[in-house]
């Protein structure tokens, strides 16, 4: 037996797991429950992440429809949190689809126990997407990483570094940049509290976004964009809302509206005007917050963990997250690879749906558009593969 796995199973059995759970409505948050919260999570040292703050729960509860708090008891003792709403019979993370990460938040030595938490909610599963630390996850959760870039050693050393990787994104950005000096030169960056014209001002673009890719618009439901709103209202100087934008003679070119706690910032909400694409400002604006909050203290820059292609020159593989469901899992009873991508996607649009709508017209209005975008993509790819066949058939009739 290796001498990492006698460590694992000692682990195992060091690790305490609460006696029960109870639940509390999020907006319920008492200050005992924020300084607890706030030490365990000093103690894990792993959490890392403005979701995780005490101050995210207290500022983004009241708004989150069905946002509760389960509280690990250990007899008469507090050992752990992890807040969540309910859709149906099903628990996702508090505040999802917005929420890149979350976690329970656990005082050192203790493990969650999920089922407690499915039992006193009477819910049949909880779903995430971006759970940090495995907390006796199932065996067949998507393990991805978080892309940061990470200044530790100062802005110059992460730039060489970012750069010798690659040197083409890189050679790519200095000519937009310079472009934008010679086309552009009233252009000028500011950090900034995020108001709420502002705020309209990305929103209208993601969604704009949101219906020519296909996507759900995940603030037509209103509480998702009351959430950044009161985030936006309550910030403080260490945490809350703020963004980078571009200005040019009183226009907004380009603006991220990102969240910060202390030297973490979360790159949350890009967008920018479709007249100036091909300057790319976008990419420029995330290059330009992180020369400009770099020197200001911040030392973390977290991109989340999706895969979107522009982030890779600007980032380095960081800690883990997890993908899945605990509980009774909705699964694809098949072993074809290419049904289970079609499921997972499907899963994947199912989930943001039911994390957004919570009136009947919603979910009806909102599934009816997964339907029918589904069977839209069948139709591409069915039309694709017959013309495809159809361009096989005139090669081999060819003499």
């Amino acid at each position: 037996m290796k001498l990492g796995h006698i460590d694992q199973v000692m682990e195992r059995h060091l690790v305490q797991h609460p006696s029960h759970v109870i639940l509390v409505p999020l907006m319920d948050i008492q200050p005992s429950d924020i300084a607890r919260m706030a030490s365990f999570r000093d103690v894990a040292g792993t959490q890392a992440t403005p979701f995780l703050s005490p101050a995210f729960l207290v500022t983004a509860g009241p708004v989150i429809p069905g946002g509760q708090l389960a509280c690990f008891m250990d007899g008469d003792t507090v050992v752990g949190y992890f807040a969540f709403q309910r859709r149906g019979q099903t628990l996702q993370p508090a505040g999802a689809p917005l929420t890149d990460y979350h976690a329970p938040i656990m005082q050192a030595g203790y493990q969650p126990d999920w089922d407690m938490v499915l039992k006193a909610s009477g819910a049949r599963r909880l779903e995430f997407n971006g759970m940090i630390g495995d907390h006796g996850l199932r065996a067949d959760t998507i393990v991805k990483h978080r892309q940061i870039a990470a200044v530790w050693d100062g802005f110059d050393s992460w730039f060489a570094q970012q750069k010798a990787r690659s040197p083409k994104f890189f050679k790519n950005l200095g000519r937009c940049t310079r472009n934008i000096a010679k086309d552009l030169p009233d252009m000028a960056f500011v950090w900034r509290d995020v108001t709420e014209d502002l705020l309209d001002w990305v929103l209208d673009l993601k969604v704009a976004q949101y219906k020519r890719t296909g996507m759900h618009d995940v603030f037509d439901c209103g509480w998702t964009r009351d959430l950044l709103l009161e985030l936006a209202r309550k910030a403080s100087p260490d945490f809350g809302l703020k963004a980078g934008v571009f200005h040019c003679q009183g226009d907004i070119i380009a603006a991220e509206i990102c969240l910060i706690e202390g030297k973490e910032l979360h790159f949350w909400f890009p967008a920018y005007s479709p007249d100036y694409a091909r300057y790319s400002p976008g990419v420029v604006l995330t290059f330009e917050i992180i020369r400009h909050l770099s020197a200001q203290g911040v030392e973390v820059f977290d991109f989340g963990s999706g895969g979107e292609a522009y982030k890779s020159p600007m980032t380095t593989d960081g800690p883990l997250c997890y993908e899945g469901q605990i509980g009774q899992a909705l699964h694809l009873p098949v072993k074809s690879q290419r049904l289970n991508r079609m499921w997972l996607s499907v899963w994947r649009r199912a989930q943001i749906v039911r994390a957004c709508e919570t009136s009947l017209s919603g979910k009806i209005k909102a599934f009816a558009s997964l339907l029918h975008r589904l069977q839209f993509r069948v139709r591409q790819k069915a039309m694709a593969r017959m013309n495809l066949w159809q361009d096989r058939q005139k090669g081999e009739a060819l003499p």
